[in-house]
């Protein structure tokens, strides 16, 4: 899957409706519902299963004047290919960390570029059958009132979603680091742990902000609404947060 997506637009970006269209090949009014989104981008304007139409696309959308990146299927991250830490903790001048596979890093401060902050949301589907008795005259009429009821089997459907805070912490050439709320070991902290779980997170993520100033912080992945703006119709957050936060951090980095 490849990616061609714009960012940086101006404040009047509205009057480049027709402009994206053209090179979209879509309705104007397609394109300004896209530009409408709050913010300067980068929003996701193609999805591609081929390298080729998305390079097409992208010089299209530069030819007319927009800021445009394209976000190749091999830059788009993983989980498995990042560094998910369990453990850390704050030294002097560097941030100490343990992977669930028990690999140890240390990050400087000074060489943090960029903090992405954003909650994942993970949607399941159950299924339930339940019988049902109900009032069956006919069946009382054969029966002689022997036997008034009859059982009936529905389907019932439910939906739930479950919420977890995470950053994506880029430092240079190093690994990607993924915090994620649910997996880190907070007793670290000392006499600073917090009372809850999501108040030691958001706690970590201040106190890194703190020690590295000059890194980029970003949390427009907070909440659904951003990650939609970002991916567009057609790529939902619950299935494709990595190409949001890998193309958030190509464009901001």
């Amino acid at each position: 899957m490849h990616i061609a997506a714009i960012h940086n637009l101006t404040q009047n970006k509205e009057a480049l409706a027709e402009t994206l269209a053209a090179a979209l090949g879509a309705t104007a009014y397609e394109a300004l519902s896209r530009l409408r989104s709050p913010g300067k981008g980068p929003f996701v304007v193609g999805v591609f299963a081929a390298i080729g139409p998305a390079e097409e696309l992208v010089k299209k959308l530069r030819a007319g004047g927009f800021e445009a990146a394209l976000l190749k299927e091999n830059e788009i991250e993983t989980e498995t290919a990042g560094f998910v830490v369990r453990k850390f903790r704050f030294s002097g001048d560097a941030l100490v960390v343990e992977s669930r596979k028990e690999e140890s890093l240390a990050i400087v401060y000074s060489s943090i570029d960029l903090i992405l902050r954003g909650t994942s949301i993970a949607q399941s589907t159950t299924t339930e059958t339940v019988k049902e008795k109900k009032f069956d005259p006919g069946m009382a009429l054969l029966t002689s009132g022997l036997n008034m009821t009859k059982t009936t089997e529905k389907t019932i459907e439910s939906t739930a979603q479950t919420r977890e805070g995470f950053f994506y912490l880029y430092a240079g050439d190093q690994q990607t680091l993924i915090f994620r709320e649910g997996g880190l070991a907070y007793d670290s902290l000392g006499i600073a742990m917090q009372p809850t779980r999501q108040a030691n997170f958001v706690y970590v993520i201040e106190e890194l902000r703190r020690r590295s100033p000059e890194a980029i912080y970003d949390d427009r992945l907070l909440n659904r609404a951003g990650q939609v703006q970002l991916l567009g119709p057609s790529l939902s957050p619950e299935k494709h947060m990595n190409i949001a936060t890998s193309l958030l951090a190509k464009v901001l980095r």
